[in-house]
């Protein structure tokens, strides 16, 4: 299968109609009076603006009979008025309409960045990001667009429609009939075009989605396609992506031109079908050349809200298909995590810090991860993970941190104990002083609190820098606290000494910190284990020396258990890897083994 095909299969859901409605329907019942207020309103405007054909309609007749000039100039007036207070009116409905919407696409907006934040890491990883990325920037924008800047046009748009058709309807039903024989033309053309672009427009999402994608994949892997020299293979996926995303977007245009030669088809057979009517009556005496006037006027006034609408249909077809991949996120947001603390089996729960019985957990995709896993971990010890790429240690660490929801068996933690805390190895500096950056996990620390925990993980640096901001001096006019990945690194395990957590996992926490600064970090990781129920996923095996309990994982199981002396005394990967290890140690040269559970950091 092509490159083009996979790209147009998106990772996450797209919600049906029918929920996208429900979802529009419950943000506006959380509004009812305002709803009621914005109808209303756009109600008065559309039947204040047929006053000004109505008049003008008098104005031909008046001059038509030699009415006078006081007759006349009194039909003018009225169509001043008219068009004065439907626009004072329409102004009103606007404003109100805006307050509105931009209330409801607060709500969304909320709903769904909380929504992604809760989301499975595994609904990501999975797959290709950028479609999740895709949906909260240029999705939210493009509801954002049509709901401040469309919405309100086409709300006027069809009330004038309605009332105009009703005014049609009362000066003369034979003029109605005459004007809804352009309705075949917009019907037919609406019903192409509706049928037609929901398609495409929806494509054209997932396409630059794709696009997105392929721009990342080769930004953030750069290092990687130089080493290879893949650099133009790289650049042809992104071009070809491109080019498919810029051929579904022509591909739009075509559909809208197609549209528009319908509905200027129905304006031309509409007109004219009226102007013929018209002409007939008034000779048969029925109505008087002021009424056609009027008619007449009524059924171009329709040319402007049909155009409106139909212009609008475009921003409403990618509002609808961005509110639909909106809702799936929404949708697809667990209510709540896999992982069991306490409940029927608290008892046996409560003897271990981590218990974890047949645990089984496979990437949808990949089909990667880890099967039937029992581990229990003693209240206060440490239990470190093992093994090579992708032979399933990250994948576990982060199902009992609730990730990942487990496909079948269980995670049971301590009765007293919360979430676990979750280290991983990446990297995050946050803006904000050094008290900003420890007051994440908890907001009411004091002082103390912070110097405590700083000196507990060795960050001597950080406890002058927060001296200095405690102590009242500017920032700008203090020398910037250098920061460096070992430095960012201690923050976070002090941030964690802060959380003060029962459990912690810590995912090769060293993994991106260079040689420099490892030993000041794993010593400050050494004294958060202290006292604390600890799993820890090694990239190296000297760091597992010290736990109580060694696990080697292969192809998703554990496959070794034991400490590092006992484990060492047994043929097996472990006493392979840990000789291979210090053997190039000792002897620096180019490895001829199998890769090792220290040489690659797996990915899920």
């Amino acid at each position: 299968m092509s490159d083009s095909t996979n790209s147009t299969t998106p990772l996450l859901p797209i919600a049906s109609s029918a929920r996208v409605r429900a979802v529009v329907a419950a943000l506006l019942r959380q509004h009812p009076r305002r709803a009621a207020g914005v109808a209303l309103l756009f109600l008065a405007a559309s039947a204040l603006g047929i006053v000004m054909p109505a008049c003008l309609g008098r104005i031909v007749d008046a001059v038509s009979s030699d009415a006078g000039f006081a007759t006349i100039a009194g039909w003018v007036v009225g169509a001043g008025a008219g068009a004065i207070g439907a626009a004072v009116v329409m102004l009103w409905a606007v404003r109100v309409l805006t307050g509105l919407v931009q209330d409801m696409l607060a709500s969304l907006r909320e709903d769904v960045f909380t929504s992604a934040m809760r989301l499975p890491v595994s609904a990501v990883d999975d797959g290709e990001s950028a479609d999740l990325l895709s949906r909260v920037t240029g999705d939210v924008d493009a509801v954002a667009e049509a709901g401040g800047n469309v919405a309100p046009t086409l709300l006027s748009a069809a009330f004038a429609i309605a009332v105009s058709v009703v005014a049609l309807t009362a000066l003369d039903p034979w003029l109605a009939l005459a004007g809804i024989a352009s309705a075949p033309f917009y019907v037919l053309g609406t019903r192409a075009f509706l049928r037609r672009s929901r398609v495409v427009f929806r494509e054209v999402r997932v396409r630059e989605a794709a696009r997105s994608q392929a721009v990342l994949d080769a930004v953030e892997g750069i290092d990687t396609l130089t080493a290879f020299n893949e650099q133009d293979h790289a650049l042809a996926r992104v071009s070809e992506r491109a080019e498919a995303s810029i051929r579904m977007q022509i591909e739009g245009v075509r559909v809208t031109n197609r549209l528009f030669r319908w509905i200027n088809g129905g304006e031309l057979v509409g007109l004219a079908a009226i102007l013929g009517t018209g002409f007939l009556l008034q000779s048969a005496g029925a109505i008087t050349v002021g009424m056609v006037t009027t008619a007449a006027l009524l059924f171009h006034r329709l040319f402007g809200p049909v155009g409106q609408l139909i212009f609008g249909l475009n921003d409403i077809q990618r509002a609808a298909i961005g509110l639909a991949r909106l809702v799936g996120v929404i949708d697809l947001a667990p209510a709540a995590s896999g992982v069991t603390t306490g409940g029927s089996d608290a008892a046996t729960a409560a003897s271990a810090g981590i218990e974890v019985r047949d645990l089984t957990f496979h990437y949808p995709t990949t089909g990667r991860g880890i099967s039937d896993v029992n581990l229990q971990v003693s209240s206060g010890t440490t239990a470190a993970l093992v093994g090579t790429s992708g032979s399933g240690k990250s994948t576990l660490a982060r199902v009992i941190a609730g990730h990942h929801p487990p496909t079948s068996g269980s995670v049971h933690l301590a009765a007293n104990a919360d979430a676990p805390y979750y280290l991983s190895q990446e990297l995050h500096q946050f803006r904000g002083t050094i008290a900003d950056n420890l007051r994440l996990v908890a907001p009411d620390a004091s002082h103390d609190d912070m110097i405590a925990a700083l000196q507990a993980v060795g960050a001597g640096w950080a406890v002058d820098a927060l001296n200095r901001e405690s102590g009242g001096a500017d920032p700008s006019d203090e020398p910037v606290v250098p920061m460096d990945e070992g430095r960012i690194q201690q923050l976070a395990v002090a941030r964690a000494f802060l959380a003060d957590p029962a459990v912690v996992i810590l995912d090769e926490a060293t993994a991106d910190v260079g040689l420099h600064h490892r030993d000041a970090v794993e010593e400050a990781i050494a004294a958060l284990r202290k006292g604390r129920t600890a799993l820890l996923i090694a990239h190296r095996l000297q760091q597992a020396t010290t736990a109580e309990q060694i696990v080697v994982f292969a192809d998703g199981r554990p496959t070794q258990r034991g400490t590092h002396e006992e484990l060492l005394d047994i043929d097996g990967l472990y006493r392979d890897s840990w000789l291979a290890q210090t053997s190039n140690t000792l002897h620096p040269r180019t490895p001829t083994h199998s890769p090792t559970p220290n040489e690659e950091t797996e990915t899920p």
